[in-house]
């Protein structure tokens, strides 16, 4: 076990409660900007993602049924991804401080597209997102499922859909100034509802705790 230094603080209140922190301006406009600018000239070359069932992984995640598309890291955003700035502040904010990153893509969102009740993959500790436009609705987020098993969540999607509703859950906004949205994304089980916009683009990071 890494025992921790005098100089690491604990996570930070967000996080420990709900699964879930902004860090503002973290990133520049500017770069988000240019991240916006490279996905949407790179559309044609999105691989469509699409599943209908509901499924465990092996690692302990829940998969669902989703209607989406990838675009890979651009080098810009790789760059983003790996920066030891934005890692320190994570590690920060989180009082994960073994947190290594893994990799990043951009989601395309068409109208209709969804994402069904699911957790990230063990690879995901921590799973950090910016908005890529401006027209993202906030996505689904249970904190009371925090660490549920896959069982329990499967049959909350039996009981209420794959985009349930009710007074217990949240909603999670995704900056598009800067900011960053951190949150435990093998953990906490989230969602997004249908599109309602031609497109929408959301770069996502993400990182394990080793």
């Amino acid at each position: 076990m890494e025992i921790p230094h005098a100089d690491r603080p604990p996570a930070q209140p967000g996080w420990e409660q709900k699964g879930t922190v902004v860090l503002p301006d973290v990133c520049h406009a500017d770069v988000v900007r240019a991240l916006g600018i490279e996905a949407r000239e790179q559309l044609e070359t999105a691989t469509p993602y699409s599943r209908e069932e509901v499924s465990s992984r092996r690692d302990g995640s829940l998969a669902s049924p989703v209607h989406c598309a990838f675009l890979p890291a651009t080098d810009r955003l790789e760059k983003l991804a790996f920066d030891k700035d934005l890692l320190h502040e994570l590690r920060k904010a989180t009082g994960l401080w073994r947190l290594v990153p893994r990799g990043a893509v951009v989601v395309v969102y068409r109208r209709g597209d969804f994402q069904g009740l699911h957790t990230d993959t063990v690879k995901a500790t921590v799973t950090a997102a910016v908005a890529l436009s401006d027209n993202l609705p906030p996505m689904g987020w249970a904190p009371t499922l925090r660490d549920a098993f896959p069982d329990e969540q499967a049959k909350l999607i039996a009981e209420r859909g794959i985009f349930p509703e009710g007074e217990e859950f949240e909603q999670l906004a995704h900056p598009h100034d800067g900011g960053v949205r951190a949150f435990a994304g093998y953990s906490i089980p989230h969602w997004r509802t249908p599109f309602p916009d031609e497109l929408g683009l959301l770069a996502t990071f993400s990182y394990m705790d080793l």
